[in-house]
């Protein structure tokens, strides 16, 4: 567990202005520690690494035949109540969980809403030190990762919120709304993903650290935490683009990455395993293409008019090889675009599509399991 606010001990209620950390301590929050891009990496606060990690002064993870050594000094904390007491708590947090633990970090994030709520932190006009509880104390964060995640999230946040209001009723419907803000989807803009496996203890080693890249987009939140993102992010050599904004933003950008994973990256890959011949590819792609658009479509996220002004809207999947990176690598991040694209099909109640998606989940994940 990780360690819970005390009364009598509050905390001054300020977020560290231009700090940007990373969350969990994983292959895409180290490499950004190593890289510079961010300041230091907050963890879920398991009993199984966290106290080893904060008594450690560096990690070494492995490169080949060398290794890097990624200095931790004063930069790991256990939990967000942890980097707060300790007056570090970032304002920008690139939040990068893996799909398999992604129910940790809502249940991370909403335990350290549940302290602060018990302390007395969202009540009206009785605000420890007067100040913005949600501008003081929720760091604006980028939810990033592969997969269509960003509308379960939310749900997922929003009902955990209103189960904790019957307990704290200062965690209003305004409050909640305003720490759901705090969040966008970003996406690196790469036809590479960054890895996201967690690191787990200290010991571990990586064949290599993800290359991060330079640019990113970012859809969603409220228009203050999009313009603090982009004024931290700016300011560590980090370029951001904001596309056009409505209420399906951040889903949208999801879909239109999973279209282009998809013919620049998973296809290829098959092919390159030899899980699927070309002309197998070839014959797929088109198929797995018109079911993302046909979900897209349905969820009000992608429309009809985009997919019938492509001049070839089949022009990537037709030739996978031909935007085929230098060597396409498959992950659990892969799964969990086709997982999401099945889940989706079957609330749509798209049988063809459920089919086609179900069979490349289970391709893929037998492929993960085995690595």
């Amino acid at each position: 567990m990780p360690p819970r606010i005390k009364q009598g001990e509050v905390p001054k209620p300020i977020l560290k202005k231009g700090i940007m950390g990373g969350f969990p301590f994983n292959a895409l929050t180290t490499a950004c520690l190593h890289a510079g891009y961010t300041d230091c990496v907050i963890d879920f606060g398991s009993p199984e690494s966290s106290p080893s990690l904060r008594a450690a002064s560096s990690v070494q993870i492995g490169k080949g035949r060398q290794k890097i050594t990624v200095d931790l000094g004063g930069r790991f904390y256990n939990s967000y109540s942890d980097a707060l007491y300790r007056g570090q708590l970032p304002e920008v947090i690139l939040a990068a969980p893996s799909a398999t633990r992604f129910p940790d970090y809502i249940l991370s994030f909403t335990d350290y809403i549940e302290q602060l709520a018990k302390l007395g932190f969202f009540v009206p006009r009785k605000q420890v030190l007067q100040r913005d509880p949600v501008t003081e104390l929720i760091p604006c964060t980028i939810l990033t990762g592969e997969g269509l995640l960003f509308s379960r999230f939310i749900t997922e946040l929003m009902s955990s919120l209103k189960t904790l209001q019957r307990e704290h009723p200062s965690l209003s419907d305004d409050i909640r709304m305003r720490i759901i803000g705090r969040f966008v989807r970003g996406f690196w803009d790469s036809s590479y993903s960054p890895g996201e496996p967690d690191l787990g203890p200290i010991s571990a080693k990586l064949d290599t650290l993800p290359q991060v890249p330079t640019h990113i987009s970012i859809a969603g939140g409220d228009l203050w935490t999009q313009g603090t993102i982009q004024t931290v992010l700016q300011s560590r050599g980090l370029q951001v683009k904001i596309p056009l904004q409505n209420d399906n933003a951040p889903e949208r950008l999801e879909f239109q990455k999973a279209l282009t994973r998809v013919s620049t990256v998973i296809l290829p890959a098959l092919i390159r395993l030899d899980m699927l011949s070309e002309s197998e590819a070839a014959s797929l792609a088109p198929k797995i293409q018109e079911g993302i658009w046909t979900i897209g479509i349905k969820r009000d996220v992608l429309s009809e008019s985009e997919k019938t002004a492509q001049p070839d809207k089949h022009s990537k999947a037709k030739s996978p090889q031909a935007s085929k990176p230098a060597l396409p690598q498959l992950g659990w991040s892969d799964v969990a675009i086709m997982a999401g694209l099945n889940h989706y099909a079957q609330t749509l109640h798209l049988p063809e599509e459920s089919q086609l998606f179900g069979q490349l989940t289970q391709k893929l994940f037998s492929y993960c399991q085995q690595q």
